[in-house]
Parts: structure tokens; C-alpha cells; sequence
């Protein structure tokens, strides 16, 4: 009689939820898979435990929720393309009815959040620390999950999730935090998810495209998509800097010339993408330790060295710098301040030390003195006389990761932008390159892997990106159109740092220059979701540190790194960690004026 009656209650409850009375549930006593779409709710009885009542209202609710929030026809009318999007978009249209419908139901809430506990209980393992025990649509629809509610996970559900937590706060909360989405229509909610789905790339599924152009062509132009305001950027210099017109002035006029004449200009870059694919990357020679012999890579055949005009035509190039130039402004007083300062220390440096007691030259003022106690003494006079000043190439590194999506990679542009034609003013070849991969989730290299039959611990396993900003041979003034790439929607996607690293340094150690810096500019660890699930988990950090370690303990070539919000002070042995993007420019001058201060 009590089975009886609690079955009529949750009857009765689902009709009520779904506004429809011509719902009748069927409970049933074996297991299965609930469909919130079908009918079938789990059977419960006067001995059911608290979990298995939890389970039969959480099946109750969904299923009353999907009935009177979900159109099945729009649904299907508005599904992505591939598997994998399919999956997502699915998961994710329940997920959005539920949130409408437990808003001001809280017994809803917690009956859904005990639905979505069992469901990961009886599923995974609670010590599990395995990715391969939840496919990586699960984990994007549980972060979306938590996202749209604002209330944690259920323990089991945090717990499964806990194994992709670096992936999802790289790759999809930056993502996720740029898109507003409407719960309130399924249309307008659908609409916004697929622009997501495209964005992370999940429309093409696990088989990318031939060419990950293909990809970019179809994204707008990120100076239309992504110009939110950089925020105030103003801060104190320490140093009791007041003037930024140097800089200021000069950028000015610079910015002046001909965008079309620029354009013309890079033509000539090509000469400088002489590298091999894969020839300086894997690591640097030096004797192989053993990190380095456990590092391996499937393919490089899809990897890319490529230049900003191989990504976009000119005319997009345009539209993308005048975005970056709309944050100029509003970056150009902080960093220009710690610009002026770099230029000083340089301008210093290269200018510091005098011949005294000449016959002629500039008087000698602080020896006046002898002259007017002694009127026979002769006038005394100096001469400024210039220190050999090495030859030196500054190569600045920019982590093009997914995390760096919105400010970060804004302010990252700008301070490159600004540095290096500080850095080029005072006699200084700059280059300024970028690291990303051409795909989420292994790219070609992975469809290759998958059609090999899967082969145990196959190594780095994506298809890698490097770019050329700017060439240390080509001037500022030429290659400043290139910076604005990194602003373009579509681009930044995993970081492989240990083979962009040991790709930077075999550009800088070919330069004739006397004294080579390296800056590394990074947020994060290095983070490839389709190598990291394949191969040991340190894989790509322990490679990272043993090319690091080559370079400081092997080479000439002066290495120091900057991080944001991540503290790289754990691999590189000079550092800087910062916790906010706008300390970036402070902490890139900190840097550089310690370094040519030591020389």
C-alpha cells in the first residue's frame, strides 16, 4: 500500500511539473538507462533507502522538466554536424531545462543533484583519476553544468570531473565566460551554444578538417567579436617615472606610415622561415639525459611554422591591428612608462663612463675648483666616451594557449608591441614568435594515431603551430601589422611549451648577435588534452624541464620567464610570477633592465 501510494505521489508530482495530465510514468524494478524523453522511472517501495528515492524523484523531475521546457522538433532542427557536438549539444539542452526548471524549485534542484550523484557513483569509480573513465563531451556539459546553476557539483559528479579540471579551466572556461547565454529559449540558447561548440572546435568532431584554415576562415573577425574595454591598466611605476612622451610620440608617428606600405613590407619576411618542421623542435642536442630520451613525438607531418599572412589575408590582418590598436590606447600610458624606463636603463648602459683631464672636450665642472685656488692650474675638461655595448637579440616567446583568450593575450600584444620598438630604438634585434597547435584534440596527428590501431604511449600527439610575428632581421615598423593575429577568434589553442621552447632557442642560437635573451611569456603548464590522455601524466612537464635545464646549464643563451597567475619560478631558474595580466609590461622591464644591468 505505501509502494502504492509513494508511486501515485511521484505520478501525481511529475503531471504537476510537466502541466500535463496525460503523463503516466511506468516504474520499473530493473536496471536501465533513463531517458527523460521515455517513461520509465526507477520502482521504489516502503524499504527504499534515502538513494534510491532520490533516484526515483531525480527521474520523476527530468522527466517532467523535458516534457514541459523541451521542443523535440527544434531540437533536431538545430543539431550541430559531427558526433562529438551532437553529443554536447544534447547534454546540454538537458542540462539547460533543468537549471529553468529547478530555479524556484529547490526540491527540484536537490532532486536532480541526487539523480546526477548515482548516475556518477554507479558508473566510475570514486578513486578514479583516469580521463578515459568520462569522455570529454561529459566534461564540457558538467562544467556548463556548474557554470549555468552556480551551485558545485554532487560529490561523484565533481569527482569524475576532477581528472579533466586543467583541461576545462584552459580550454573551456575562457570560452565559457565570453558567451551569455539565455536559458529562458531553447532557440536562443541553442544558437549561442553551437557558436561555443565552433569555438572549441567540437563542430568538426574527432576527425578535423584537411587544413585547420578551414576552421579560421569561418570565424569573424576578432576585431568585431572581441572588443570589450581592457579595464584600467594604470598603476604606480616605482620608480618615480613622470614622462611617457618618448615613447608615446615616436609610436605615434610610427603608427603614422602606410598600412598598405607595411603589407608590401612583410612580403619579405618569407626569407626567414627557413626551419625544418620538426627539425629543431623535438629538443636541443647536448648529450641526452634520460627526460629526454622518454619524450617522443608520433608525427610532425602536420606540424606548421607558419607567418600571420599564411593564417589570413591582408585585408583581415588590417581589421584585426586596428582592434589590437583600440587596446593600445588604453594600454600605451602604463606600458609606455615602463618602456621609457627600459630605454633609460638601456640608453644608460651604452653611455656610462667618461675620459677625464683632456685639453679639450666638455669642462670638467667639478674640478673648477683647482682652477680658483690655484689660478696657473689649467682648465680641466672631459669627454663622454662610448662603452663597447655587445650585440644583442631579445626573442620574446608568447604563449598563444587557450587560456590566454580576451585580456591576457591583449595585454601580452601590446607589451610586445611596445617593448620591442623600445628595444629596437636603443640598437636591439627583436624577435617575437608564438606557440599554439593547429587543433583541439590531436588534430590530424590523432586521426593518423587512430587509423595506426591506437599503438600504447605514442608521444606528443597534436599537430603543433609556431608563429613568426616578427623576424629579428625585419623592423618594427614592417612587422607590426603581423601582432594583431592575436586578437583573431579561432587561434589560440593547446600549448606544447618544452618543443616551442627548444624551437625559440634554435632560432636565437643561429643569430650572430654576442648576446642572445630568451623570454618565455606563459599563464599556465604545458596542457594538450589528446597527449596528455595517452601518455604519462608529466609527460609534456618533465620534457619542459629538461629542455630548460639544457638550455641554463648547457648554453650561452640567457633564459628568463614570466608568469601569469602560474608560478614558472618551479622550472625556470629566473623568473617572475605575476597574479595580474596588467603587471605583465612591469614585470617584462623588471626583467629585461636586471638582465642588461648584469652584462
Amino acid at each position: 500500500m505505501a509502494r502504492r501510494n509513494l508511486q501515485q505521489s511521484l505520478s501525481a508530482c511529475l503531471r504537476a511539473v510537466a502541466r500535463d495530465r496525460s503523463v503516466q510514468p511506468e516504474f520499473v524494478a530493473e536496471d536501465f538507462e533513463f531517458d527523460a524523453s521515455g517513461s520509465r522511472i526507477s520502482a521504489v517501495d516502503d524499504e527504499a533507502s534515502a538513494a534510491q528515492l532520490a533516484l526515483s524523484r531525480g527521474h520523476s523531475d527530468a522527466m517532467a522538466l523535458h516534457r514541459q521546457l523541451h521542443d523535440p522538433d527544434l531540437h533536431a532542427s538545430l543539431l550541430p554536424g559531427s558526433e562529438s557536438a551532437r553529443a554536447i549539444f544534447a547534454m546540454a539542452e538537458q542540462v539547460r531545462f533543468e537549471t529553468l526548471g529547478s530555479r524556484h524549485l529547490p526540491g527540484v534542484a536537490q532532486n536532480l543533484d541526487g539523480l546526477l550523484d548515482a548516475y556518477f557513483r554507479q558508473r566510475i569509480p570514486s578513486d578514479s583519476t583516469d580521463r578515459s573513465s568520462m569522455g570529454v563531451e561529459e566534461a564540457v556539459a558538467l562544467t556548463l553544468r556548474e557554470h549555468l546553476t552556480g551551485r558545485p557539483l554532487p560529490p561523484a559528479a565533481d569527482a569524475a570531473l576532477a581528472p579533466w579540471r586543467d583541461w576545462v579551466e584552459q580550454v573551456v572556461m575562457p570560452e565559457l565566460l565570453d558567451t551569455d547565454f539565455d536559458i529562458s529559449s531553447q532557440k536562443r540558447f541553442a544558437s549561442t551554444l553551437n557558436r561555443l561548440l565552433k569555438a572549441l572546435d567540437f563542430e568538426h568532431g574527432d576527425a578535423q578538417p584537411q587544413h585547420s584554415d578551414d576552421i579560421d576562415q569561418n570565424d569573424e573577425a576578432a576585431g568585431q567579436d572581441d572588443t570589450d574595454t581592457a579595464g584600467d591598466e594604470n598603476g604606480e611605476t616605482g620608480d618615480g617615472d613622470t614622462g611617457t612622451d618618448t615613447v608615446e610620440q615616436e609610436a605615434s608617428s610610427e603608427d603614422a606610415e602606410s598600412d598598405a606600405a607595411d603589407m608590401a613590407d612583410n612580403e619579405d619576411t618569407s626569407d626567414s622561415l627557413t626551419d625544418e618542421p620538426g627539425a629543431t623542435w623535438r629538443s636541443i642536442p647536448s648529450g641526452n639525459t634520460k627526460k629526454e630520451l622518454e619524450y617522443s613525438i608520433y608525427t610532425t607531418d602536420f606540424d606548421e611554422l607558419v607567418r600571420p599572412q599564411d593564417l589570413c589575408g591582408a585585408e583581415e590582418l588590417q581589421l584585426l591591428r586596428t582592434a589590437l590598436d583600440q587596446h593600445i590606447g588604453d594600454l600605451q600610458k602604463s606600458v609606455g612608462r615602463f618602456a621609457n624606463r627600459l630605454q633609460r636603463s638601456l640608453m644608460a648602459q651604452q653611455n656610462r663612463s667618461w675620459d677625464f683631464d683632456l685639453e679639450e672636450g666638455q669642462l670638467d665642472t667639478a674640478r673648477l675648483t683647482r682652477v680658483l685656488t690655484d689660478p696657473m692650474q689649467p682648465l680641466s675638461f672631459k669627454q663622454e666616451r662610448d662603452t663597447e655595448f655587445r650585440d644583442t637579440v631579445v626573442t620574446l616567446l608568447l604563449d598563444n594557449s587557450g587560456s590566454m583568450h580576451g585580456r591576457s593575450i591583449r595585454v601580452a600584444a601590446v607589451c610586445a608591441d611596445i617593448l620591442s620598438s623600445t628595444l629596437e630604438r636603443c640598437g636591439v634585434s627583436v624577435e617575437i614568435l608564438g606557440f599554439t597547435t593547429c587543433a583541439w584534440k590531436g588534430g590530424q596527428s590523432r586521426e593518423k594515431w587512430v587509423r595506426d590501431g591506437y599503438p600504447a604511449n605514442p608521444g606528443r600527439l597534436n599537430d603543433l603551430r609556431h608563429i613568426v610575428y616578427k623576424p629579428a632581421d625585419i623592423p618594427w615598423r614592417r612587422a607590426r601589422q603581423n601582432l594583431g593575429l592575436m586578437m583573431r577568434k579561432g587561434l589560440l589553442k593547446e600549448n606544447i611549451d618544452g618543443e616551442a621552447l627548444a624551437w625559440a632557442y634554435g632560432r636565437i642560437q643561429a643569430r650572430p648577435e654576442q648576446r642572445k635573451i630568451l623570454m618565455m611569456i606563459s599563464d599556465g603548464a604545458p596542457i594538450d588534452d589528446s597527449t596528455l590522455s595517452t601518455n604519462a601524466g608529466k609527460f609534456l612537464e618533465n620534457h619542459l624541464r629538461s629542455v630548460i635545464e639544457q638550455i641554463e646549464r648547457t648554453t650561452s643563451v640567457e633564459l628568463v620567464a614570466v608568469g601569469i597567475g602560474h608560478d614558472v619560478g618551479q622550472y625556470y631558474s629566473k623568473a617572475a610570477t605575476i597574479l595580474d595580466v596588467g603587471q605583465l609590461a612591469d614585470a617584462m622591464t623588471e626583467q629585461l633592465v636586471d638582465l642588461f644591468a648584469a652584462s
